[in-house]
């Protein structure tokens, strides 16, 4: 055999090699989806009072689960508000390595650790899935003297000490960040702010039709329905362009010439050191539910941007995030 005939029996040698990792590599996954299953009710976790942004994805992650018969045993949501999701993470920690308990979480997830609010992190927990993003969306009561964006900037440099904002995350969080990011754009400090701080978006809102503050900014799911009903009116989002449906009437504050861009997301993870096994069984869950029509309607309905990433992907994205959350944190003076 020729020196091109040798080349080309290795060159199948190796084609051949790599087509039985793959496959190897296949079956391992699929094994690793079918060797566990749940034996128990699965909990889904909610690190907010009822109402809010992570209440609605938990709810409706629950239902899809459950129309689509994705899961042998039932799944219920529980609230356990308080510390920013690190009340949530304590609890699912406390049935380690079990895949029985998972939680919705959103950046404070990363940024209760940047500001010294916690030590408790993404190290801490298993990363299973991004669902979506969201705007963050700055409110004021319909009613009230505040019309605009503008409006509002205008009382912030006449007197900053008169304006209060609502927000539906821990000092820090997603609503608090982008709350300090636009103070900031409009040539404000960000720590003069009189932030009041809820365990949901929908407390913060209920706050602010009560008039007890003068502004909220909140994730979008949250104060579509108010705005709808006239109760309150949506000044501002902190974003490059105009949102599409429902939001497209709502100016960015780079429109109103405060440039600051800024959204939230919506994470699932699970208690430490979960197995492998485990792990496929959510990818394989997550997947068949986040491309369900269920789960489509709800994007819409909620204002959500469809971002699913599986295990793998959310570990790589969460990473990335830490060092972006850190670094903006850090600027804005929130960091410890």
């Amino acid at each position: 055999m020729g020196k091109s005939g040798i080349r080309r029996e290795k060159l199948r040698g190796v084609l051949l090699l790599s087509c039985t990792v793959l496959l190897c590599m296949r079956t391992l996954v699929v094994n690793a989806a079918d060797a566990w299953q749940p034996h128990r009710p699965i909990e889904i976790v909610v690190p907010s009072a009822p109402g809010g942004g992570l209440d609605l994805v938990g709810r409706t992650l629950q239902s899809v689960i459950q129309q689509d018969k994705l899961s042998s045993k039932p799944v219920t949501v529980i609230n356990r508000p308080g510390g920013g999701g690190t009340v949530g993470i304590a609890y699912i920690n406390s049935h380690p390595g079990d895949g029985h308990y998972v939680s919705v979480q959103a950046l404070p997830l990363i940024t209760n650790r940047v500001t010294g609010l916690s030590t408790v992190g993404v190290d801490d927990v298993t990363p299973l899935a991004v669902f979506v993003t969201e705007p963050v969306v700055f409110a004021v009561a319909a009613d009230g003297p505040i019309k605009s964006g503008k409006d509002l900037v205008a009382m912030l440099h006449k007197d900053p000490s008169a304006v209060s904002m609502a927000v539906s995350s821990s000092p820090g969080g997603q609503s608090h960040a982008a709350a300090a990011l636009v103070l900031k754009a409009a040539g404000q400090d960000p720590k003069k702010l009189k932030i009041v701080f809820f365990d949901s978006g929908g407390e913060a809102v209920t706050s602010l039709m009560g008039g007890h503050v003068t502004a909220s900014a909140t994730p979008a799911g949250v104060v579509l329905g108010p705005s709808q009903a006239g109760r309150i009116k949506m000044i501002g989002i902190p974003s490059d362009v105009r949102q599409a449906g429902d939001l497209a009437n709502v100016p960015t504050w780079k429109e109103q010439g405060v440039n600051a861009e800024f959204s939230t997301w919506r994470v699932l993870v699970g208690p430490k050191d979960m197995t492998v096994a485990e792990i496929a069984w959510w990818d394989d869950v997550l997947k068949k539910a986040t491309a369900s029509p269920e789960w489509a309607a709800a994007l819409k309905r909620n204002l959500w941007t469809a971002d699913y990433k599986n295990s793998a992907d959310t570990k790589v994205f969460l990473a990335g995030e830490q060092k972006r959350l850190t670094s903006l944190l850090t600027d804005l003076g929130l960091a410890k």
